[in-house]
């Protein structure tokens, strides 16, 4: 190596390594074929260690040219070379990174080839300049040989007359023959002189054809690139029948597949090939939807340059979109563009830029169409509603005879409406809606082509990269669009000149003929090769550009995120709709609040805001379905996301038949036959935990070592754990397990936490602010708006709420307000008047319940656009007020608005938290006492519990949707009761008229608040008890006390409501601090955990994310193989088994029907269905008789009011078992006859759907009447308890009244009928012994401590009857006493009860005053989810209990245990 180095030249070296797609090239060019020169080589070895000469090669470390891919080299650091001399090796580069070793390599592997081959090279050489010069020798040769060939023949006739000359005479000649032979003379001169012209004239020509052949023939040599590419393409299409099948399967695609999502539209299009194939047409190498887009086979590629120079998207579904909307010659349809973001807008109005394409809104449309139609004009119509253009004549003619506008070519009349226009056939119609194709109605859909233009992730993605660049990286983007106009430039010149070529070569002109032909194919050469040259620079540069454009891909891809997830939410609630336009604000909005050069700040900063403007339009409950989707998907892009992981989440059940539907099962029988290695493990949690194995490979390996010794106590910590979503997994997995993989795990072991270890994995993924209350941020939502973007206030119930925000706020920034209460559409043109008031003067306008004036909504954009070029006032604001209602709310106005839900939550600890943050701030001023934060604490807490309680369904109430309705007002009014009540120096008028002070008066705050404020809404008097005795508990000294607990929840006040100095800002910070979901448990609410007080929400959260996850398109983690398109969504109870809890008749209708649902199901539904009626047939009762049943009556009695009752129940019960048997017959007949659809009655048809579903099917429901199971009991077992009851009525036809020990008041369909008897026979009792007026009767209840198979005879007074259940609460049999149920316990079942009745006043146990409060009247129903209808009242007490301890348990009973 020199020991000094130009460093002028070392640093043109290091810029030249710097630009590495330059470098790259220039060592994929370096002539290695023939070896290096021999100055290169010099100069190249001197960088090099020195090698001994042998085996070891350049360096010393082994040749590379033998054994090449058997070297390996370990990194050291540099050493001597073998002859003590510095230089580089493979090894001491490796030292520095692989691929600079890499590069030594390939260096030192082109110098040994140079050494070893270049002899070769110059034998070579030798040996060809030898085999030229024999090529020489003998072309010299032949020549020669020919030349002396030709000198003979010349001679031959000169020996021939000197042979005869001997013979004959030499001629004598005289002077007179001198002219003669003069004129020989010159006329052979002449002969001679012709003949060498035209030997001239020859050697010319032929110089002048060698030329032209020359030219011509590299000519020919230069252009066989061209030459192959058309042979080529004549070989492709120089059969028409090779054109046929992708011909076919276009036409098809284009007619069909229009409407369809982006999976139906794949399968249709490998649907139509395979039919091609399958009807034996030629397969073409390029084949369409496989290795040929739909865009290249309709379209040429300076077209497609075209669109892309037009702005238009350039992703593969866009472009399709793109076909089906420019067919207008093929077409019979104007489209129909079922567009639920509102992209296609956008798209038509660039794809007719500058070429008057007009615009207009459905509903305001006048005489635009006659005009655009008349004049030729091309007419865009959005936001149709799709019902209403099925019924409008002004379109009717215009959509039928779309023909028309293709095969005329002048004017014609056409009738619009009622009346005639002249038709101009240029006119180009295109319809736009937000509706799903699927809800287009059929009579519309046949006169048009709908096409569902649809969004998909990469689409997104792509735009809003493009777009990023545009904001960020103005100048690179301006390049790559320069250099988009040069390759158009590019593309259309070599178009033409390709043309040119084909057209020359294809004429009569012969090229060696014609040199100035083959001199202009020459310079059309030229041309082309400059062209192509320029091409390719332009192509090396785009491909810099995109390469730039990568690094903020991160940005784009989090967007389409964002967007994509909440497109699909929809599938929820037709409510939350969300447009581009709308999402490229947020978009446009974080990039420009962001640090440019932070890409991972503007990532974080464009998540939150999207979901920020997302969920706050949300239902409560969706908003946490939103958070989940949103990590999930955020984690499948970043690559931490596995198939089957999804539909795991969702279902075990559902994720072990998918994978193994994929064939992604393990086939280790050790995994398979593995048994449970711990007796407490319960069998559910074992058994996911086994399908997490079998068919999740990363979870093979804690499962294995599950069993090892040490990890028992470690799997119960987590199993039985009070927050496993928290807990360490173990063997240390948290360590190894992404996020996702450690959800799986907690909803294996612990499905219970479902929704706690779902809030834990969405703060993992995303962040603590994506949990929990979104909050009704106004500033934000202003600095959203401006002047022409109204705000929408939705609200479910609470509209007062709705308008005191309005108010407070406008009142906080002092601003001027006018409100306008809408109370029909007549009020629009008032609305107006306000609208432009507001605009000039600057005012905040609020449009109260809009959604009462729907023609309103339609036309408010076009109010406010109708003087948004004019003068308006910056600070002027529509706000709305409206009904969270989709069937009310236009969807346009839903993509042009900024919303927001002001419901308050329901969540208890968002509840408080929003409660505070709407109190004024000066609310802890109002008074001094040191218990008044807490008593604050305690009405926010007891506004959020009755509204909780509510939420357990008639597990709380027995009228829930009486509290649903509590809102803002009810807290307001009760803050200022206690506001009230904590006055300092509170006083009150003495007797003598002067104000005395006087303490608070607990009672009478107590008496508002559950009488008053909240009891006005009661109507049931077992939830007022409730409510009175929720209203003691909260509202009393003892409740506002410091060390106050709530009993078995363990919760307390949070200190801060304690300090010294008490800010309201600190009070909600400490409410924050509160776990998610903790207060949102039943004994938050005085209940006690039950099957009973279930929220449902897993089973809400997840059905639905099911059914968000099967609208999806399939992705490398997400897939559709059960089902390539998702079942019809299903009315009743889903059967994906979210949880144990699924079929609870209290959670089940809280789910839908999708995929998880259907998967547990067979194919075969007519197999099925045979199967379960030929089983369930032999289970059935029989029916008595009408003849039987009459003999037993006249064995008992005869027609006594008692018997008369029985026989009606009887009646009932015959009517309801032979219903049972016919419907079965009746389907076990169809399935057998093959009789399905319209042949079956509907009965018949609704009874085998709910059977197959495996519900009680409805029909019997409504026979059965309040004796109804829920739909999700198993049949057999509802025919079990029908055959008991058969059972009861046949002992009472035996035994009779007189002899009957006890009676089931389960039994009956009417109990009540049972116990009016009883009371009819105490009024009859009564009577005799007395005279005058009778006063009420009422029932006294003994629970006894007998069992009813113990009961031999009838009481001697009053009735035994059993069959009693009690929620609530538990019965303690040995010592015969209510007490609090265990958690997760149901309902108790009573043993038998003694009833007598008695006169209202001498009611023994109300003769004892103390006995009496401490006795609850138990409501006694026919069953929970039965109508509420009372049967009877028990007494229930325990002994020094007061009676309100079981009215806050929400005390009730029933005569059946559902």
């Amino acid at each position: 190596m020199p020991d000094k180095f130009d460093r002028n030249k070392w640093k043109v070296m290091q810029i030249a390594m710097n630009d590495s797609i330059k470098f790259v090239d220039m060592l994929h060019n370096v002539p290695w074929e023939d070896g290096l020169p021999n100055n290169t080589l010099q100069s190249v070895e001197n960088y090099l260690a020195k090698g001994v000469e042998g085996e070891l090669g350049v360096t010393g470390e082994g040749t590379l040219l033998e054994n090449a891919f058997d070297q390996s080299f370990k990194a050291s650091r540099r050493s001597p070379s073998p002859d003590n001399t510095q230089g580089i090796t493979i090894a001491a580069a490796k030292f520095s990174s692989e691929d600079a070793a890499m590069l030594v390599q390939y260096t030192i592997a082109i110098v040994e080839f140079t050494r070893l081959c270049g002899p070769l090279k110059t034998s070579l050489e030798r040996q060809h300049e030898l085999e030229r010069e024999i090529e020489e020798n003998e072309r010299l040769k032949r020549e020669k040989e020919a030349e002396e060939q030709a000198r003979e023949e010349r001679l031959k006739p000169g020996d021939m007359q000197s042979e005869t000359g001997d013979v004959e005479q030499e001629e004598d000649l005289t002077e007179k023959d001198l002219s003669r032979i003069q004129g020989e003379v010159e006329q052979l001169q002449s002969q001679f002189d012709a003949s060498v012209v035209e030997k001239h004239s020859l050697e010319m020509e032929l110089i002048s054809m060698n030329e032209r052949l020359k030219a011509a023939t590299e000519m020919l040599e230069s252009m066989r690139s061209q030459e192959k590419g058309w042979r080529l393409h004549v070989k492709e299409n120089d059969r028409n029948e090779m054109l046929m099948s992708n011909c076919i399967a276009a036409a098809a695609y284009l007619t069909y597949c229009g409407p369809m999502d982006l999976d139906t539209r794949k399968r249709m299009g490998e649907f139509f090939l395979y039919v091609c194939g399958h009807h034996g047409m030629p397969t073409p190498k390029k084949q369409l939807f496989k290795n040929l887009d739909l865009i290249e086979f309709l379209y040429t590629p300076l077209l497609i340059k075209e669109l892309e120079i037009l702005k238009l998207p350039m992703t593969r579904l866009m472009l399709e979109h793109g076909c089906f909307i420019m067919q207008e010659r093929s077409s019979n349809t104007w489209p129909l563009l079922s567009d639920p973001t509102s992209r296609a807008i956008d798209w038509i109005k660039d794809y007719w830029k500058d070429k008057g394409l007009m615009e207009v809104k459905y509903f305001e449309l006048r005489s635009q169409l006659e005009t655009c139609l008349a004049d030729g004009i091309p007419l865009l119509v959005t936001d149709i509603d799709v019902q209403a253009l099925a019924k409008d004549d002004r379109f009717k003619n215009v959509l039928i005879q779309r023909p028309k506008f293709i095969r005329e070519n002048v004017a014609f009349k056409l009738m619009v409406g009622d009346h005639e226009v002249e038709c101009e056939p240029k006119f180009r119609l295109y319809l736009h809606t937000a509706t799903e194709p699927y809800l287009v109605p059929h009579e519309l859909a046949s006169n048009v082509g709908i096409i569902y233009f649809h969004l998909s992730r990469p689409d997104i993605e792509e735009e809003l990269l493009d777009r990023f660049m545009r904001m960020e990286k103005s100048r690179i983007e301006d390049e790559r669009t320069t250099l988009m106009l040069e390759k158009m430039e590019n593309m259309q010149f070599l178009e033409k000149i390709e043309k040119q070529m084909r057209d020359l070569l294809s004429s009569d002109v012969r090229l060696m003929n014609d040199l100035s032909a083959t001199k202009k194919l020459a310079e059309l050469k030229k041309q082309y090769d400059e062209t192509v040259e320029s091409q390719a620079r332009v192509e090396s540069n785009e491909l810099s550009i995109m390469k730039a454009r990568e690094g903020y891909r991160s940005v784009a891809q989090r967007g389409a995120v964002c967007f994509d997830t909440s497109q699909y939410l929809r599938e929820l609630n037709p409510l939350y709709q969300t447009s581009f336009r709308q999402f490229l604000d947020i978009y446009d909005a974080a990039i420009s609040h962001s640090e440019r050069a932070a890409v991972k700040a503007v990532v974080e900063r464009l998540t939150y805001s999207s979901y920020v403007t997302t969920a706050r339009a949300l239902l409560e409950r969706d908003r946490t379905i939103y958070a989940l989707v949103l990590s999930i998907e955020v984690e499948e892009s970043m690559g931490n996301m596995g198939m089957g992981e999804r539909e795991f989440l969702v279902s075990p059940s559902f994720g072990t038949i998918l994978m193994s539907a994929l064939g992604k099962t393990q086939t280790d029988s050790k995994i398979v036959q593995t048994k449970k290695p711990f007796d407490w493990m319960l069998d559910e949690a074992f058994q996911s935990l086994q399908i997490l194995a079998i068919h999740y490979e990363w979870s093979q390996d804690m499962f294995d070592r599950m069993s090892k010794d040490g990890r028992e106590t470690q799997w119960r910590n987590l199993c039985e754990s009070d927050a496993p979503e928290v807990a360490t997994l173990p063997d240390k997995m948290d360590d190894v397990f992404l996020p996702m993989q450690r959800l799986l795990v907690i909803r294996a072991v612990r499905p219970d936490r479902l929704m706690q270890a779902s809030s834990v994995f969405i703060t993992s993924v995303l962040g603590k602010k994506y949990i929990g209350d979104i909050g009704v941020d106004l500033p934000l939502i202003l600095r959203q708006s401006d002047p022409v973007t109204p705000i929408l206030l939705m609200y479910s119930d609470e509209s007062e709420t709705a308008e005191t925000l309005f108010t407070d706020f406008a009142s906080r920034k002092q601003s001027r307000t006018r409100i306008l209460t809408i109370s029909d559409s007549s009020s629009e043109k008032l609305a107006r008047k306000f609208l432009h008031k507001g605009m000039s003067e600057g005012l905040w306008i609020l449009l109260h319940n809009a959604h009462n004036s729907p023609h309103l909504l339609h036309s408010l954009e076009t109010i406010l656009a109708e003087v948004e070029d004019q003068n308006i006032d910056a600070q002027f604001r529509c706000w709305i007020s409206v009904q969270a209602h989709a069937d009310k709310l236009p969807i346009r106005l839903l993509q042009t608005t900024v919303k927001v839900l002001v419901d308050s939550p329901k969540v208890m600890k968002d509840n408080m938290i929003r409660a505070f943050s709407w109190v004024d701030a000066d609310i802890l001023k109002q008074s001094s006492r040191p218990e008044w934060p807490a008593l604050l604490h305690n009405i926010c807490y007891l506004h959020g519990t009755l509204r909780l309680r509510a939420r357990f369904n008639r597990g709380g109430w027995n009228k829930p949707q009486e509290f649903l309705h509590l809102g803002n007002n009810e807290l307001f009014e009760a803050l200022a009761l206690a506001i009230t009540e904590f006055r300092d120096n509170l006083t009150t008028i003495g007797q003598d008229g002067q104000p005395i002070s006087r303490n608070t008066s607990w009672n009478g705050m107590r008496f508002m608040l559950s009488e008053v404020i909240y009891g006005s809404y009661i109507t049931d008097p077992y939830d007022q008890q409730s409510l009175s005795a929720i209203v003691d508990y909260w509202i009393s000294p003892n409740a506002t006390k410091k060390d106050f607990e709530l009993a078995r929840l363990k919760y307390k006040h949070p200190q801060a409501f304690f300090s010294s100095h008490v800010r309201l800002n600190a009070l909600m910070q400490a409410l924050e601090g509160i776990p998610n979901h903790f207060l949102d448990a039943p004994e938050a609410c005085h209940l006690h955990q039950s099957s009973e007080t279930l929220l449902g929400d897993d089973q809400y959260v997840f059905s639905r994310l099911n059914q968000v996850f099967d609208s999806m398109p399939q992705s490398t983690t997400l897939k559709h193989k059960l089902f390539p398109r998702p079942p019809t969504p299903f009315s009743g109870p889903p059967l994906a088994q979210v949880s144990a809890q699924s079929n609870n008749p209290q959670v089940v209708n809280m789910g839908v029907f999708a995929s998880a649902s259907f998967a547990a199901m067979k194919m075969k539904k007519e197999i099925e269905l045979w199967e379960l009626c030929h089983v369930t047939l032999p289970k059935v009762p029989k029916a008595y008789s009408r003849d039987y049943v009459s003999e037993r009556i006249k064995k008992i009695g005869g027609n006594t009011p008692f018997n008369m009752f029985l026989m009606k129940e009887l009646e009932l019960i015959h009517t309801l078992l032979t219903e049972i048997k016919q419907t079965l017959q009746a389907i076990k007949t169809a399935t057998e006859l093959t009789v399905f659809g319209d042949q079956l009655p509907p009965r018949l048809v609704s009874a085998a759907d709910d059977l197959y579903h495996m519900k009680v099917p409805r029909v019997w429901c409504e026979l059965a009447g309040s004796t109804a199971p829920p739909p999700t009991l198993q049949l057999a077992s509802w025919l079990t308890d029908l055959s008991n009851r058969c059972q009861h009525f046949e002992r009472l036809l035996l035994l009779g009244r007189e002899k009957m020990p006890a009676y089931w008041l389960g039994a009956f369909f009417n109990p009540r009928g049972l116990l009016a008897l009883l009371k009819q026979d105490s009024y009859k009792h009564h009577s005799v012994d007395r005279s005058g007026t009778v006063e009420p009767f009422v029932f006294q209840t003994e629970i006894t401590a007998r069992d009813k198979d113990h009961l031999r005879d009838p009481p001697q007074e009053g009735m035994f009857v059993f069959g009693i259940y009690i929620w609530g609460c538990a019965w303690e049999k040995t010592t015969g006493e209510l007490m609090d149920a265990a958690p997760r316990h149901g309902c108790t079942a009573l043993p038998v009860v003694h009833i007598t009745c008695w006169p209202q006043s001498e009611k023994p146990i109300l003769q004892d005053p103390g006995r009496a409060a401490e006795t609850y009247a138990c409501p006694i129903y026919h069953s929970r989810i039965a109508k509420r209808e009372r049967i009877m009242d028990m007494d229930v007490r325990r002994e020094n209990i007061t009676a309100s301890r079981w009215a806050l348990r929400g005390l009730t009973a029933t005569i059946r245990p559902y």
